[in-house]
This record gives C-alpha cells, sequence and structure tokens, in this order.
C-alpha cells in the first residue's frame, strides 16, 4: 500500500491513552490521512524523566494500542537521535526518509499549538510540516484565531493559510475525551485499574511488568472507581 497524505502523532505516550487514539482516528477522517504515524520521544525536553517509562515499553504498549491496524504505525526514529528531543529534529530526519510526494502533517493539541512560539525553530516546522490542531477542553477557539492571526496565517474556510512558505494549518472539529496520562498513572501507581481509558491489552502489559507503580512488585488492581 502507498500511502501518500501521512499524520505524525509525537507525544511521551506514559501511557498511551484513548485520547491519543480518539486524536488519530478525527485527523484521519477530517483530513483524509492514509496512515497515522505515532512518533514517542525518549527524552522530552520539559518532562521528568523518573516518571517516564522506558522507550521500548512505551513502544511496545504503542505497538499494542495499534493491534494490527493498517493505517496504524509506529516510528522509533527518535531514539536514533540526540537527547533531548526536540520536535524540529525529529520531523527533519523523518522527512527524510519519506519521498517528495508524500504530504506530512504533525497532528497536535491546542495547548502545545499556542505554545509554539517557544518551540526551538518553530519558523521551520511550518515550513516543514502542514499542522493539524485538535482543541483542548478548556481553550476556547476565538485564542486558536488570535494565536494563528499572530502567525500571520489567513482563513480560507477549510483550513488557514501562511506565507512564506509555511504550510496550511487546519482545525479539527472533533474534539478528544480529555483523558490524562499524569492521572492514570496516579490511579495505577494506587492499586485502581485505568478501565475505559486505555486498551485492555496496554493495562495487561503494565500489570506484567508492574509499569508505573511505587514499588516494582506484582500487584493486583481493584476495580473500583474513583
Amino acid at each position: 500500500m502507498t500511502f501518500k497524505r501521512i499524520g505524525l502523532l509525537g507525544g511521551t505516550f506514559n501511557p498511551v491513552h484513548f485520547g491519543h487514539l480518539q486524536l488519530a482516528y478525527a485527523a484521519m477522517a477530517e483530513c483524509s490521512l492514509d496512515q497515522v504515524i505515532f512518533i514517542p520521544s525518549v527524552q522530552p525536553p520539559h518532562k521528568d524523566e523518573a516518571s517516564i517509562a522506558s522507550f521500548a515499553d512505551r513502544i511496545a504498549m504503542l505497538l499494542i494500542a495499534g493491534g494490527n491496524e493498517k493505517w496504524f504505525s509506529c516510528s522509533t526514529i527518535e531514539g536514533k537521535l540526540p537527547t533531548p528531543s526536540y520536535t524540529i529534529d525529529t520531523l527533519r530526519a523523518i522527512s527524510r526518509s519519506f519521498p517528495v510526494e508524500v504530504e506530512l502533517f504533525f497532528i497536535i493539541g491546542s495547548d502545545a499549538f499556542l505554545d509554539l512560539l517557544s518551540w526551538k525553530s518553530y519558523k521551520e516546522i511550518l515550513r516543514c510540516v502542514a499542522l493539524i490542531v485538535a482543541e483542548r477542553q478548556g481553550y476556547q477557539a476565538d485564542r486558536l484565531v488570535e494565536f494563528l492571526g499572530t502567525l500571520k496565517y489567513s482563513d480560507k474556510g477549510s483550513f488557514w493559510q501562511g506565507k512564506d512558505g509555511c504550510r496550511e494549518i487546519i482545525l479539527l472539529q472533533t474534539m478528544p475525551d480529555a483523558y490524562s496520562s499524569t492521572a492514570i498513572r496516579s490511579k495505577i501507581s494506587k492499586g485502581i485499574s485505568p478501565d475505559n481509558e486505555i486498551p485492555k491489552g496496554v493495562i495487561e502489559y503494565i500489570k506484567k511488568h508492574a509499569l508505573y507503580q511505587s514499588n516494582k512488585t506484582e500487584n493486583q488492581y481493584c476495580t473500583c472507581k474513583d
């Protein structure tokens, strides 16, 4: 199968949850993507390394979450790059692995998008890939519109058009449900199974490998709800 429109979804995925999968599905449906590639970070620049599962464990959980879906792929590209991980370095590396006729779309939440000016080489990011922005709960659409104006983008109806070689930006209409990896890890550390928040196979992997627990012994999750 030849993929022409490919979404790139980066993150820590610590662990992957249904919100990440919902975001990928929404981007595919609204932007006619052929494939979404999940790109886990090895060492994110602004996160506490002690609370992050190993790169290998997060890769394994992503592969479980993706199952055998043809649209799903997981890249280990950041494992080959220097740390800490910066988005522009990842995009440069992954862009070189595709032929020129492939269109790349970087999928990002509105909270991260509104912080774009603080990112390393953000202007190059805007020239390197198109952006698909998903609203997060608590982030109003008028803030996004104001920020797009700051970036000198103009509204073209179905997308926002940039200047000086910047690619388009698409605002998703679908808002993924609010899931929190931090809250999920907190539940797991208390012995509470995060049912309906992460795929069953991922829960089983976390339990088997004693991830996110205050001690590394095999705990039995209780089924109580908070």
